[in-house]
């Protein structure tokens, strides 16, 4: 079953305690690399988590896995907010999808 990418939900897990309303940033940010493919999204999982060592130089880690179609992305970022840490993910998930673009079109 092929579904469009407004169709996808973004399943996004929130260490306890974390503002809700990052899901829908999340959300928003994994959507917007995904307008950036035309291959079939089978799911997609992020996941914040914060570590409690007040002292850790990039205590929050934003990680996401995209199935597209049978392959798998991958990405994660560390950093000191939890909306800084999907910003950078973005522009992993972005960099990752488009590397892997052209290893598509180049054995074409």
């Amino acid at each position: 079953m092929s579904r469009t990418h407004d169709e996808i939900e973004v399943n996004v897990q929130l260490q306890p305690g974390m503002d809700p309303a990052l899901q829908r940033y999340a959300r928003e940010k994994v959507g917007a690399v995904l307008g950036h493919t035309a291959r079939p999204v089978l799911f997609a999982r992020v996941r914040l988590d914060r570590i409690a060592n007040p002292s850790a130089a990039h205590p929050v880690t934003a990680r996401a896995e995209i199935d597209l179609n049978g392959r798998m992305l991958h990405a994660e970022a560390c950093a000191d907010t939890p909306f800084e840490a999907l910003d950078l993910l973005q522009d992993r998930l972005q960099a990752r999808l488009d590397r892997q673009n052209e290893h598509t079109h180049a054995h074409r």
